[in-house]
């Protein structure tokens, strides 16, 4: 329809009632006063408008924030075949550059298209148009929720990365000489525990009344007995020696989980632990070595190969050592899979069985979130182990063949699991024992040695060949430094074309991408969102300097740290030598 001043606008019919998407008489003014209200938006925010309408919201907010980068979520179809025949080709939106379009209901296609857009942005502004908060209000709380997750999903792998990104790389070094002098579980073990039932023990609460259950399913070797974490202290308390214990956690206190079976010098528990574990995990542990290579780990990724060439099984990094423990019998088959004190909430306020004195855990509050119980009723639980649970309910979700019993009583309900007391499953399901004997038998190195140093030699010349780049790249940022401050803006364009060359070799060098992007991840990725917006830019003077600030910062931050560490990677590559 057209407005009394003559401007375009567009009404919807909703159950015989109409509804106009912009105000009737002045639809300019009123996207002005909209506006208005976004006077503060920061420098680095991608801006989502939801409900495109005729656009002239969109319109006034890139005219006072002309830099800003945004994307359109338009949830009517019909609306947006409007919008689009009043765009043409002289339209000041027309000439804009809009990141992504999303049209319709949130399907997959969409989400995937929106959870690339989080991935490579560092800040999110959701504009919604007046009108569509009634009309649409559904859609509108669907994609609020989904983008929520995604947002909240990306802050905590960013903190994650922030905190541990240095730990993993330092890590894989440290451990790789016990990699290659134990055997990796989940080769070892495949065949013996394929179609046998195993239990996964946890240290919840509830890990105190099954004592008993589990003293006589070991003694009778009934199932495969794996601890987690702090589990295995609670029962080395009670003279229960499990099949095996995990253990993952990259900080240099998680020797502290297994300080009890080192004091007691108990030889007869093999550790299975992931490849960037804590560094001090491994040094003076009794028992026998497994391990399993984590999906952080770019090191043994890179250059481990068994004789046939193939590489080793990755085990995807996770927020639990129960999640690590489960994804590693689902890749074994394993049948079935039965969880043991893995409440994922709290009983009377407990956070760990007994016997656990290596950590306190995480204290109740009034405002603990409230779950579904394997009982019926609610349970309190913490941020933390929602997102375990939802972690585990994932790898239960994609495993249909395996069988998910979850025995841990006023524990949360466990999404694909079916809940049975340990001890029904002593009398109906835990008959015939199981061979452990593999367990205590030695190997040697079950990897191409040969190979291995002929990687290490590759490394080494990669090395020189990564100097070199960052030399050249060195000089090209002081090239382009040199041409802007002489305001050479037609000159420029060459110099991007030589750096982007050079970036993308350096991206390419593998002693780069094992040894010094690692370490770097969060860097890294905040780069990645910038790349879009400063390779799209028209202005060479612009550009420029968005090039010296970002990529200079993140050249300059993986130099000084690789003057800080090559000695060590140096006498890591003597070692593989002798």
């Amino acid at each position: 329809m057209t407005s009394e001043t003559n401007k375009p606008n567009v009404v919807l019919t909703r159950e015989g009632k109409s509804y106009y998407l912009h105000d009737p008489e002045q639809p300019g003014r009123e996207a002005e006063l909209f506006v208005s209200g976004f006077n503060e938006v920061k420098p680095q925010t991608h801006v989502i408008f939801f409900g495109v309408g005729l656009g002239y919201h969109i319109r006034e907010f890139l005219r006072r924030h002309p830099n800003a980068s945004f994307s359109i979520v338009e949830p009517d179809i019909g609306v947006m075949n409007i919008f689009l025949q009043h765009l043409n080709e002289n339209d000041w939106l027309a000439d804009k550059m809009i990141e992504e379009v999303m049209v319709g209901g949130m399907t997959g296609e969409t989400i995937n298209i929106l959870h690339r857009l989080i991935d490579r942005v560092s800040g999110v502004l959701v504009v919604p148009w007046l009108p569509y908060r009634p009309l649409f209000a559904a859609e509108l709380k669907k994609f609020n929720e989904i983008l929520y997750k995604m947002v909240s999903n990306k802050k905590d792998k960013m903190a994650i990365n922030s905190v541990y990104e240095k730990k993993w790389a330092l890590n894989s070094i440290h451990n790789f000489p016990y990699i290659l002098h134990s055997s990796n579980f989940l080769h070892a073990g495949s065949e013996h525990i394929r179609d046998k039932p195993v239990l996964v023990i946890s240290a919840g609460p509830s890990l105190n009344d099954e004592i008993e259950h589990l003293r006589h399913i070991r003694e009778n070797n009934l199932a495969y007995l794996f601890t987690v974490g702090s589990a295995v202290n609670t029962l080395v308390e009670h003279d229960i020696y499990p099949h095996g214990t995990f253990s993952y956690d990259p900080n240099e206190y998680n020797v502290n989980v297994i300080q009890k079976v080192i004091d007691k010098r108990i030889d007869s528990i093999p550790l299975i632990f992931g490849s960037t574990v804590g560094k001090h995990t491994l040094d003076h542990y009794p028992g026998r070595l497994m391990h399993i290579i984590i999906s952080q780990d770019e090191l043994s990724k890179h250059v481990l190969r068994t004789p046939e060439g193939n590489k080793p099984t990755i085990i995807n990094d996770a927020p639990s050592v129960a999640v690590i423990a489960l994804q590693c019998l689902i890749q074994m088959k394993a049948d079935p899979i039965v969880l043991v004190g893995q409440n994922l909430a709290y009983r009377d306020e407990q956070y760990y069985a007994e016997g656990i004195t290596n950590s306190q855990g995480i204290p109740v509050s009034d405002s603990s979130p409230r779950v579904d119980g394997v009982h019926g009723q609610l349970v309190v639980t913490n941020h933390s182990f929602i997102k375990m649970k939802t972690e585990m309910e994932f790898y239960i979700n994609i495993s249909k063949e395996t069988e998910f019993i979850n025995t841990t009583c006023e524990g949360a309900v466990i999404k694909g699991t079916i809940f049975h007391k340990l001890e029904e499953m002593i009398q109906t399901r835990l008959k015939s024992p199981i061979d452990d004997s593999w367990l205590q038998t030695s190997s040697n190195s079950e990897y191409d040695l040969l190979l291995l140093r002929s990687y290490i030699e590759e490394l080494h010349r990669d090395e020189e060949v990564f100097q070199a780049i960052m030399e050249q790249i060195h000089h090209a940022l002081l090239g382009i430094k040199h041409k802007l401050s002489l305001k050479q803006a037609n000159m420029l364009n060459e110099s991007f074309r030589q750096f982007d060359d050079l970036f993308s070799s350096l991206l390419g060098n593998r002693f780069f991408e094992i040894y010094v992007l690692p370490r770097h991840r969060m860097r890294y990725e905040f780069l990645y969102s910038k790349m879009d917006a400063i390779q799209s830019s028209r202005n060479p003077l612009i550009r420029g300097e968005q090039i010296l600030l970002y990529f200079g910062d993140f050249i300059w931050k993986c130099q000084q740290d690789y003057m800080e560490i090559k000695s060590e990677i140096h006498e890591f590559h003597r070692s593989i030598h002798t």
